[in-house]
């Protein structure tokens, strides 16, 4: 286990960045100021709500409880929080038809609009806000000190300074922009597309047909494609009130891009982009981006994430469990000792199935018995067996994580009883040295940094990527994080750069999972001590 002192130096070290990849980082951008009220803020707050369609998950992975510690009262489909802290003398009551009062409001207006422990800035940081989000304040700011706009006390816990990177008003164009919050119950977040080839150019205003020209020399060519009938089924609504009649798009920063801009650049080859809004003009669908670039659907892919995901366990399911790593596997009846065995049903490619610890072998061929009594032959599969002895910190009550790097598998336990397992993807270079391949660290860490989504990008000659918006990161160690991946389906073979790859429908549920929690509303959170331990051997 590392140190105390080394764990913080870390984590502050990566508390200064926008803890943007397994490779490399982000950046802080300087933001806007916008102060006081609005007559339509209740009604944008509640269209912010109705504008999410949440993605029901799948039977056999429901959808996660809040960590213990979140709040999770005003706005269930949103994620925001505008609720009181527990024990205020005007706290209103909890549930998801809480009233929504905009008058007691603050709103991000920056990419990370960090919370503090205490009204300063030099206290500890515990999390951020995504620009967009709306969360319950204090009426009055606690204090001035260092912040002319007040420090603001917010839910459920923590302190925001009112300025550049917060406001009160909540018709804010960038929180209007921004209305549309990652949903968290929903394996992506947002709707994801990845770049086509060639790459879309990045708009910073909804393009005419001659700019479009003029900027895409292939276009006459282009037109004649068919592009990805999967963005048929997005939601497309209005222009966005913030680029509508020719309008250049406000970044980040909160300063709008010049009259004479029409464009910032153009994708890499190998990106992947979150959306907040889809619109028509002149016969071309576009989509707007969490970065505020708009940017033609017809030359990006949209992400259809993997359905795969793991098996929740608990008394009757347990380990051992089989993975099946193979395409036309069978399930058999009968008896490999005694009647012979025919056979019952294909398996999916990575179907899991409860085995017990008999095994036998006839005629050169192995064979699993699952807990129904049926049995597999043990060609192509993973196998993962309770834990044979019990490490020191497997202490009841406290949750952990145990990743194999040569079964490509993860399980989640508390204590010693196994709650989740999963296949992920480690490392693409195994069990080489993670200071000069790609390769996943081995040891003991904490996780000690969450994001519901964060960039992550590399500019490696010939590896070069830029995926925006990667879905549930939890960094334990320098840059190496548990992650989401929307951009391959290779869970069960080593395929990164160091991180650990889960499924989208199995990052979401270790996200909610493992400490420390992220707050319903806020964007991450950290923390230097509190952290689920992660165990990761060869």
């Amino acid at each position: 286990m590392p140190s105390a002192s080394r764990i913080a130096a870390l984590t502050v070290a990566l508390l200064g960045l926008s803890f943007a990849s397994c490779s490399a980082v982000g950046e802080l951008e300087p933001r806007h100021r916008l102060r006081h009220p609005a007559a339509r803020a209740r009604a944008l707050v509640q269209t912010a709500a109705a504008r999410v369609r949440p993605e029901a998950p799948p039977p056999a992975v429901p959808a996660p409880a809040p960590a213990e510690g979140d709040t999770r009262p005003a706005s269930f489909q949103t994620g925001d929080v505008l609720a009181e802290e527990a024990g205020g003398d005007d706290a209103p009551q909890a549930g998801p038809d809480a009233p929504v009062d905009a008058e007691l409001a603050l709103a991000a207006t920056a990419k990370e609009t960090f919370v503090f422990a205490t009204p300063s800035w030099r206290a500890k940081k515990i999390g951020y806000l995504r620009g967009g989000a709306v969360v319950k304040r204090s009426p009055e700011p606690v204090t001035n000190d260092g912040c002319a706009g007040g420090w603001y006390r917010v839910a459920p816990q923590g302190f925001v300074c009112v300025g550049k990177n917060a406001t009160l008003d909540v018709s804010h164009p960038l929180v209007t922009a921004a209305a549309r919050r990652p949903d968290r119950q929903s394996p992506l977040p947002y709707a994801y597309g990845m770049s086509a080839f060639p790459p879309p150019p990045l708009y910073t205003k909804v393009p005419s047909g001659d700019e479009q020209r003029r900027v895409e020399h292939d276009l006459v060519h282009h037109s004649r494609k068919t592009p990805d009938p999967a963005w048929d089924d997005v939601l497309y609504e209005a222009i966005p009130e913030m680029i509508r009649d020719g309008r250049q798009v406000m970044a980040w920063n909160g300063v709008r891009h010049s009259p004479a801009s029409l464009y910032s650049g153009r994708a890499i080859a190998k990106s992947g982009f979150a959306f907040l809004d889809f619109f028509e003009d002149g016969g071309r669908r576009f989509g707007l981006s969490v970065d505020l670039d708009v940017i033609p659907l017809d030359r990006m892919r949209r992400v259809q994430p993997s359905g795969f995901h793991g098996l929740s366990l608990d008394d009757k399911t347990s380990l051992p469990v089989v993975f099946v790593m193979t395409k036309g596997a069978h399930l058999y009846s009968g008896d490999p000792r005694t009647t012979g065995l025919s056979s019952v049903r294909q398996l999916a490619f990575r179907e899991v199935l409860p085995v017990t610890a008999l095994r036998v072998r006839r005629g050169g061929v192995g064979y699993a018995e699952t807990t129904s009594g049926e049995w597999l032959k043990e060609e192509n599969l993973v196998r993962i067996e309770p834990m044979r002895q019990r490490p020191g910190w497997a202490t009841d009550g406290r949750s952990w994580v145990d990743v194999s790097i040569l079964k490509q598998a993860l399980v989640a336990y508390e204590g010693q009883k196994p709650v989740y397992v999963t296949l992920v993807s480690t490392g693409a270079d195994g069990l080489g040295d993670p200071k000069e391949t790609h390769s996943t660290p081995r040891g003991q860490f904490l996780v000690h940094t969450k994001h519901v989504t964060a960039t992550m990008s590399g500019d490696e000659i010939g590896d070069e990527f830029d995926l925006r918006d990667v879905p549930y990161v939890q960094y334990f160690q320098e840059g190496y994080a548990f992650h989401a991946a929307y951009w391959h389906d290779s869970f069960g073979r080593p395929r990164s750069h160091g991180c650990v790859n889960l499924s989208p429908l199995d990052a979401r549920w270790l996200f909610h999972w493992t400490d420390p929690p992220v707050p319903q509303g806020w964007h991450g959170a950290m923390s230097l001590r509190q952290g689920t331990l992660v165990h990761i051997h060869p």
